[in-house]
């Protein structure tokens, strides 16, 4: 079984390519789990292999860990440059309760889309990825939570 799970894997960095515009993810959770995990692929067509791979290593997996969770995998073209923030914060009327200023803080996110940004006035702003995979709902939900 290690023979083959090996293969796989070496078979996938083979199709892999670190400026590859596909990459491989979980449809519901847009994570990308091993053995694809940090992997760019150069065309749609290889990281349709590479995710039908992924199937077999994940299946092969399964049978000595039936926890192991199951992941509907999706080939999906990088979106181009990262989402861009710029956040200013301003003075505003009175104070707050503990007597420092109050303020108000304004988010613009933007991407290299024509219609791509969202501005935020006085929301919580919180990270939902790192290292390209999506924080587990815990992280995300202990930043909401040291907003309010």
């Amino acid at each position: 079984m290690a023979d083959s799970l090996d293969s796989i894997r070496q078979i996938i960095g083979e199709l892999a390519d670190d400026d590859g515009d596909f990459y491989v993810a979980c449809a519901e959770t847009d994570e990308c789990p091993a053995p694809l995990t940090g992997r760019r692929f150069p065309s749609e067509a290889a990281a349709r292999e590479a995710a039908d791979l992924a199937r077999r290593y994940r299946g092969t997996l399964r049978e000595s860990d039936t926890e192991l969770p199951e992941h509907r995998l999706s080939v999906y073209e990088n979106g181009g440059e990262p989402l861009t923030i710029v956040s200013t914060r301003k003075r505003a009327a009175g104070r707050r309760e503990n007597g420092l200023p109050r303020t108000s803080r304004s988010v613009v996110l933007s991407g290299d889309g024509e219609h791509e940004w969202l501005r935020m006035d006085n929301a919580p702003v919180v990270h939902v990825r790192q290292d390209g995979e999506p924080l587990p709902d815990d992280a995300v939900e202990r930043q909401l939570d040291s907003k309010l």
